[in-house]
């Protein structure tokens, strides 16, 4: 029985992106010498906007679990984000996309 080749999956990318964007901006933090990329975290923390409220409320007295929550919900915001961008453009496209 033949099956169907795997196509690449979009959803993907923007977690990707995400949790990509996370490590750059803690080696900018970690590594004295590209302190100039720990910005990098203050994009992520706007572009997280619903969930980084969160972690607005840990930071004040607990950053390590603020961190992780950016990082791990975050990324998994954006997956939910990717997928619910592929389920409506399959509707659009009058086909249903199973993720």
């Amino acid at each position: 029985m033949l099956s169907a080749p795997k196509r690449f999956h979009w959803i993907y990318i923007l977690p990707f992106i995400h949790f990509c964007a996370c490590l750059t901006s803690m080696i900018g933090l970690v590594v004295p010498r590209l302190q100039y990329l720990g910005i990098v975290w203050s994009f992520i923390m706007l572009a997280d906007l619903p969930i980084s409220l969160v972690a607005y409320a840990l930071a004040w007295e607990h950053s390590l679990p603020a961190a992780l929550w950016i990082v791990v919900a975050g990324t998994l915001w954006w997956y939910l984000l990717s997928c619910g961008a592929e389920f409506v453009f399959g509707r659009f496209k009058g086909r249903q996309v199973v993720p």
